[in-house]
C-alpha cells in the first residue's frame, strides 16, 4: 500500500491564469503540459486571488477575478 503523505508530496502542480479559457487552453499546449503527462485536477473557473499575509493580505491582479486551472502530474 502507498503512504499517501509519500504520494502528495511527489504530485506536481501548475495553476495557468489567464483571462479566458481559449488563453488557458493555449499556454497548456505552448508548455507541453499534455506531453509531460499533467492533467486538469477541477473545472477551470474564474478565481479572485490573494496573497497571504496574515493582516498584510493583498488583493493580486488588482483584485479581479481571472480564470484559472490547476493541472497536476501525480507520481
Amino acid at each position: 500500500m502507498t503512504d499517501r503523505n509519500q504520494t502528495i508530496r511527489n504530485d506536481e502542480f501548475i495553476t495557468i491564469v489567464g483571462t479566458d479559457i481559449a488563453e488557458i487552453t493555449r499556454e497548456f499546449h505552448a508548455q507541453g503540459l499534455s506531453e509531460q503527462d499533467f492533467t486538469i485536477v477541477h473545472r477551470i473557473g474564474r478565481h479572485h486571488f490573494t496573497m497571504a499575509g496574515g493582516e498584510r493580505s493583498r488583493a493580486m491582479f488588482g483584485g479581479e477575478p481571472l480564470m484559472a486551472a490547476t493541472f497536476a502530474r501525480r507520481q
